[in-house]
């Protein structure tokens, strides 16, 4: 335990970082470098992610794999503990000024999120916890939300990113089963609200492992379930999650 409050503090302090210095040059680093299909690349994300790359480099030798740069320290057979890291959750939010956007640092076991921070820097939010330890926003400690009913919660989710005639009509229907759905661009910001108890739960498909890794261990550090399926850390994943009263969204 002693070990994972170091690499908290660890993940802490690159998030840190590197949402201040997202926060104070949005205007130059704010440049459309590439476009594919809904997705944008900016500057921002690579000026991030080597931040929190050289700080967690530096301090551990744990494998990292990073939106932007893959698998930045190559995982090795018999590796235990991965460092998922997405440098700019939310790049088109940062980009058009819109506040939901974070920096997401995790830290895996055997592939399982147990470490999470998530750095909200317009909102001057920073989330951060791990499972064993507890969850914490802005050093305040923080739990999951008591709400049992989905007609009476909220539902944080995302158009799929791959999405078919059937994913359609199952996304349709989680619209109908929650009182309230919020769809507001950054996974590790939509899951950090659960783990805050703003939310209820959680569901996305076609996500990948930095996107939802430090996310999905703040709900677990703050009382509750995930569900993560998929094949391997660098292909997209299915995810659920909710605060443990709450049913986990199919």
């Amino acid at each position: 335990m002693s070990d994972l409050r170091a690499l908290l503090h660890l993940a802490d302090t690159a998030a840190a970082a590197a949402g201040e210095a997202l926060l104070a040059n949005r205007a130059q680093w704010g440049v459309i470098e590439a476009e594919q299909g809904r997705e944008v690349k900016i500057g921002a994300d690579k000026h991030a992610e080597e931040i929190v790359l050289t700080a967690i480099a530096r301090e551990s030798e744990y494998p990292i794999i990073s939106e932007e740069a893959g698998w930045a320290r190559a995982m090795q057979r018999g590796d235990r503990w991965v460092w998922a890291i997405d440098p700019l959750d939310g790049s088109v939010n940062y980009l058009r000024g819109y506040p939901h956007c974070g920096v997401s640092i995790a830290l895996l076991d055997n592939g399982k999120p147990v470490l999470g921070v998530v750095d909200c820097f317009v909102t001057r939010e920073r989330f951060s916890g791990a499972i064993g330890l507890g969850a914490w926003l802005n050093g305040a400690p923080m739990w999951v939300s008591a709400i049992e009913n989905p007609a009476k919660g909220i539902l944080q989710t995302g158009v799929p990113s791959r999405a078919s005639d059937e994913s359609m009509k199952t996304f349709e229907q989680r619209l109908r089963t929650w009182q309230k759905v919020r769809m507001i661009g950054s996974a590790a910001t939509a899951l950090a609200y659960v783990a805050a108890g703003r939310a209820e739960a959680y569901r996305e498909s076609g996500s990948m492992i930095w996107d939802v890794a430090a996310g999905c261990a703040l709900v677990e550090a703050a009382g509750g379930v995930v569900r993560i399926e998929g094949a391997a850390l660098d292909q997209p994943l299915e995810v659920a999650a909710s605060n443990g009263l709450a049913p986990l969204p199919e």
